[in-house]
């Protein structure tokens, strides 16, 4: 029997949970470029974001800016990888 390296779990699991480098950039700058307080980051994977939050009007106001969020998270992370923000409400 051999063993699977931890480190290979971890990033097979990252990437499962969509919690890449990319991941780690958006979560860092999200409240900074947002603004939105009960917006909170859950996920990112296939180029979307995943956020919830309990407020219908930070949902709307979101919603207003998204193309402007978008473009200022991508200069971020220095491509085009994000396309979309789906955000939940809870």
């Amino acid at each position: 029997m051999s063993w699977t390296p931890s480190e290979k779990i971890i990033n097979l699991l990252r990437r499962q949970l969509g919690l890449d480098d990319v991941f780690f950039i958006l979560d860092k700058v999200w409240g900074k470029e947002v603004g939105i307080e009960c917006i909170k980051i859950t996920g990112y994977k296939s180029g979307t974001i995943f956020a919830q939050t309990q407020s219908s009007v930070a949902n709307y106001e979101l919603m207003i800016r998204k193309k402007e969020i978008v473009k200022k998270l991508n200069q971020y992370i220095g491509s085009s990888k994000i396309k979309n923000i789906k955000v939940s409400i809870e």
